[in-house]
């Protein structure tokens, strides 16, 4: 039994280590490695069980032997099974974090728009990874959580960590306060960061990875938050970031941000903010000038990924711009799964199993769209409409109370 047990815990380890590097190459998926976790360690009671029943001359030995030898093979079995169960739930124990405002201390508006680009940021590159559930910026910064308290902001959006932060300037310096509550409003972490203002990768990256140690310890994921950060850079100019700032924060014009793009040495962020903005102004057009002004967005977001192919954000926006995954119907599961903190894909991916007639999929795909943007008036009002029980409603009905004002039938 010793060594049948060694030999299938050896095999089993070796394969898992195989698996693991097949996932981050995208050869396997992640659900397939954790079923193999799970089929792995159930597997090796049956296993030993096994070997006891080869080797062991059960037949010739008393009743009280063989019973005692089972109650340790069960014993073992239900350690394992346990193990197994607690590593299956670990994977799908995603801990909900809420990126709150950066608070700009001093009243220079460039502060401003800059603690409001590093919230957006932080926030952004967090989501990519799917041991978090990020909460939209856009629930996570409503104006209604301004005057509430941490509970009462963590308890309606229901958020287990809140991150939080304070930023100053001092000429091309600046100073960066973040701190981390979980969701009874005690302090889990907090530190002050100082840099230059052009050197932004290197602060995100120091932030990211202080903040990694206190959510996770995968520190494969940790490298691939790094990567993200660093693989498309910032302008090498100041003025330039502060541009990238305030652009994003519906400050500046196209022109002047196209100017600093030219001198810039077409950044990939700057094409990409101003991607986002072409796109965010198709609706407030005539009809007959959005085509032109769509292509112009499409060609603003390929010259992004042209200097930085593959970021993160590039193909969300253009998920979330195009009739991509209409079109793949049921298959932009996919691109959830590349895309695991982004509501909108969600919304899109219950559309299609709406379109097909699986209620019961799209009442699912409606509580991860809610869980990821708690403030949105129109996942509230409609993930209302489908939840039958008040009981199951009691926590929505004051969420629409508080973000949705005169009720979801004035909208």
């Amino acid at each position: 039994m010793i060594r049948a047990a060694v030999i299938y815990a050896a095999l089993l380890w070796a394969l898992l280590q195989v698996a693991d590097l097949l996932a981050e190459a995208e050869i396997v998926s992640g659900s397939a490695v954790r079923w193999m976790i799970l089929l792995g360690v159930v597997g090796f009671p049956l296993t030993l069980i096994g070997s006891w029943f080869v080797e062991s001359p059960w037949k010739d030995r008393r009743w009280t032997s063989i019973a005692g030898d089972l109650l340790i093979i069960i014993a073992i079995s239900v350690a394992a099974i346990l193990f197994a169960w607690q590593q299956w739930f670990q994977t799908f124990a995603r801990p909900v974090v809420a990126v709150m405002a950066i608070e700009a201390t001093d009243t220079r508006e460039d502060t401003a728009d800059l603690a409001d680009h590093l919230t957006k940021r932080i926030r952004s590159i967090l989501a990519t990874q799917i041991e978090f559930k990020l909460i939209e910026i856009s629930s996570s910064t409503h104006p209604v959580l301004a005057t509430m308290s941490l509970a009462e902001k963590t308890s309606l959006l229901g958020a287990e960590y809140v991150l939080t932060g304070t930023l100053s300037r001092g000429g091309q310096d600046i100073r960066l306060s973040v701190q981390l509550y979980n969701s009874d409003g005690e302090l889990v972490w907090g530190e002050r960061f100082e840099d230059r203002l052009i050197d932004q990768a290197q602060l995100q990256n120091r932030v990211l990875t202080e903040l990694w140690t206190q959510l996770a310890t995968d520190t494969d994921s940790l490298a691939a938050i790094r990567q993200v950060i660093t693989e498309c850079d910032y302008p090498t100019d100041d003025d330039a970031i502060l541009a990238l700032a305030r652009y994003g924060n519906g400050g500046g014009d196209a022109t002047s941000m196209i100017d600093h793009i030219e001198s810039s040495e077409d950044n990939a962020l700057l094409f990409l903010e101003l991607a986002r903005a072409q796109f965010a102004a198709l609706a407030t057009l005539p009809p007959a000038q959005r085509p032109v002004a769509q292509q112009l967005a499409m060609q603003s977001l390929a010259a992004a990924e042209e200097e930085c192919p593959g970021y993160p954000d590039i193909g969300l926006l253009r998920l979330e711009n195009t009739r991509t995954m209409e079109q793949e119907e049921i298959e932009a599961a996919k691109h959830v799964a590349k895309y695991p903190n982004a509501a909108s894909l969600y919304l899109k991916l219950a559309d299609a199993h709406a379109d097909a007639g699986a209620s019961d999929e799209v009442l699912g795909l409606f509580a991860e769209a809610h869980s990821l943007d708690p403030a949105s008036p129109m996942i509230l009002c409609q993930y209302r409409m489908l939840l039958d029980s008040d009981e199951d409603a009691a926590g929505i009905d004051r969420q629409i109370e508080v973000f949705v004002p005169g009720g979801c039938d004035g909208n």
